[in-house]
């Protein structure tokens, strides 16, 4: 995309124009996503008509709020080329990513994202590379954030994020918080504008990602008519260098210097660098050219058979005798830094729809229910205000009754009634209900909600196993739900790795348990991820593939998992359940189902099995010096024997 001016005021009015004709052809889009959310919040409106319901039956929100999951994917992660070093560099990809499931609030993201996606239709993921995360060792780090969909702008007719040629997402933040992050001049506070015109202490910031004429991912950010910043090819890497000498800002000693930001193409390495699996990336590397390493003359030392150096005599002067060899030519090694192509936007869908950026909305597919529940239910509260038992008095009957009890009084001629009496109305809405409930039940089968997946009553599913085959098996949009959450997972677990591979230049230490329950160390480096093409250009081996657990009930149902494991126990399926050996398994498989107390029993069984293998040992020493004790007493017997047969013979 070209940007036209090239001044401030020229670029911020035309990302105001893009931005405005973006808007504008999504704006019933827009307006869909506002009227949806007022439906969960239980709006009273009737489409078409000017009369609102007096009662909502919220089905809506009901129906969301069922389906709402406390499951967070866990990554998985698996290379296309199957090596050893490979499926390690794999395991530490996976390590790392479940150490920021950790780290970050996925849990509330989550509980906010589980909202918008059956309300809206979707929601946007945007992950950001954060340089103000820092710890003792480490500087920089990934922030992930959950935006409705209303914050976020796409280019028009275009319904893939990888596709678009830019993409705007809406902030709205302390003016404060503008002049701390992005430094500007306090001056153009008054110029900075919020979408409530009300609050003069907040702005909101704009901020555009396009892909300029070399496919360059960019960010321009403005609020109101203020340009705040322009970042040029947004992933690469900056310095500051100074115009005066050409040096970084941390080697420039220029009395008065003048430092310009420039891109960073490579680094160059000022010391070897040990991998995980021992290989060392060298401070030097051979130079190849046409795939052949160039070699160059140099001298170098004789040495003797013996090992020592050959000594030769010059002018009187012993000197190493040398001698020309060819080696390897070297140079400075130099690793290009991983660059990132991608917006860093992901889209969870709810469910997929044609030509659509965002998924289907629940609300939309039972709308038309909600409003007739709401209509049938207002009549028959109405029926029921207007019902009741009401008095009966003569025609010329003078005296007033109290009105607060009696909304209607009926009056008769005295031929019909010479005294008082009354009349009773009572309301029929026996149909109304049942039309209600009608109409409630056709909502649950849109959806494919049934009364097992809402936590009641269900005489269809009697057993245990049969009602999470129920809940699985209630409808496959449902479940289509779900597949489509791990694959935005997936996606945004596959930016973070990308993240990590371009900035994370210290090491960073995770943690993991092991099939036995175990904590292990693991070390995430990126320099692990370093290949070296047969041109001799370095590059960063990132072929793997992304993908998150399938089958998120098993996490949903933990009552479930643990009956499995007790009868897979009983049943000998993890060995003779009367070993310790096998409790212990029993206990690690419930310890992964978060079963409570399962980890203290897991120690406990662990505490048992050493103390009895030190008794093992210790019965098993005595045994050998009691062997030891026999064979020495057999030896004397012997000797003894031996020598009392040789007093015989003599």
């Amino acid at each position: 995309m070209k940007i036209e001016g090239n001044g401030k005021e020229e670029r911020v009015r035309f990302f105001q124009d893009l931005y405005q004709e973006a808007l504008g052809q999504s704006e019933n889009s827009r307006l869909a996503l506002q009227k949806w959310m007022e439906q969960y919040k239980g709006s009273k409106q009737i489409d078409g008509s000017s009369v609102d319901a007096k009662v909502v039956r919220n089905i809506t929100y009901e129906f969301v709020e069922a389906q709402i999951s406390t499951y967070i994917p866990s990554p998985k992660v698996e290379p296309k080329m199957v090596s050893e070093r490979n499926l390690r560099n794999a395991k530490a990809i996976e390590t790392m990513l479940n150490t920021n499931r950790d780290r970050l609030p996925f849990e509330s993201l989550n509980d906010i994202d589980e909202r918008y996606n059956p309300i809206y239709g979707g929601s946007v993921w945007l992950v950001e590379w954060d340089e103000t995360i820092t710890t003792h060792n480490t500087s920089g780090d990934v922030r992930v954030s959950c935006l409705p969909p209303h914050r976020f702008v796409g280019q028009p007719n275009i319904y893939a994020i990888e596709d678009m040629e830019y993409l705007f997402i809406l902030f709205e933040t302390t003016k404060e918080d503008i002049l701390r992050k992005y430094d500007v001049d306090v001056s153009i506070l008054d110029d900075l504008e919020s979408e409530d015109s009300t609050d003069d202490k907040t702005a909101t910031l704009y901020v555009c990602y396009y892909k300029d004429d070399k496919d360059k991912v960019c960010q321009y950010i403005w609020s109101g008519d203020q340009e705040i910043q322009w970042i040029e090819d947004y992933y690469n890497r900056k310095k500051k260098v100074c115009v005066k000498c050409g040096r970084p800002e941390r080697l420039c000693t220029c009395e008065m210097p003048y430092f310009e930001v420039q891109d960073e193409e490579f680094e160059e390495l000022d010391h070897d660098i040990v991998r995980a699996d021992g290989s060392v990336l060298p401070r030097l590397s051979p130079v190849i050219e046409n795939g052949q390493v160039v070699m160059e003359t140099q001298q170098a030392p004789v040495t003797n058979p013996d090992g020592s150096t050959a000594i030769d005599l010059i002018n009187g002067v012993a000197l190493p005798m040398m001698v020309d060899v060819e080696v390897p030519k070297t140079e400075p090694t130099r690793i290009p830094w991983y660059q990132i192509t991608a917006f860093p936007v992901v889209i969870r869908k709810n469910t997929s729809q044609e030509e659509s950026l965002l998924g289907q909305s629940d609300c939309e597919y039972i709308r038309d229910q909600q409003q007739e529940i709401n209509k049938i239910e207002s009549r028959i509260l109405e029926k029921i205000l207007k019902s009741g038992v009401f008095p009966i008095v003569p025609d010329d009957f003078v005296d007033q009754l109290d009105d607060s009890l009696y909304e209607r009084v009926f009056r008769a001629r005295p031929n019909n009634f010479n005294l008082f009496a009354k009349l009773d109305l009572q309301a029929q809405i026996g149909q109304d209900v049942e039309q209600s409930e009608r109409v409630y039940e056709h909502a649950k089968r849109i959806l494919g909600i049934t009364d097992s997946y809402r936590g009641l009553s269900d005489s269809t599913a009697q057993s245990g196993v049969a009602k999470q085959v129920q809940v699985q098996q209630s409808s496959g949009r449902l479940q289509s739900k779900r597949v489509m959450k791990n694959f935005a997972y997936s996606e945004i677990d596959r930016i973070i790795f990308q993240y990590y591979l371009a900035y994370a230049d210290e090491p960073r230490p995770a943690a993991y348990r092991d099939a036995e329950g175990n904590l292990q160390n693991c070390i995430f480096n990126r320099y692990d991820f370093i290949e070296r093409d047969e041109n001799g250009e370095y590059y960063y081996a990132d072929d793997y593939t992304f993908s998150c657990s399938s089958n998120p009930e098993e996490e949903l149902d933990r009552a479930w998992l643990w009956q499995q494991n007790k009868e897979n126990f009983q049943a000998g399926a993890y060995g003779d359940p009367a070993l310790p050996q096998t409790k212990l398994i029993y206990w690690q498989n419930m310890e992964k189902a978060h079963y409570p107390y399962a980890r203290d029993n897991v120690e406990r069984i662990r505490t048992e099995i050493a103390r009895l293998n030190e008794m093992a040992q210790l019965q098993n020493q005595i045994a050998g010096l009691q062997d030891e004790v026999n064979s020495r007493k057999a030896y004397e017997q012997y000797v003894q024997d031996t020598l009392r047969g040789g007093n015989a013979n003599a």
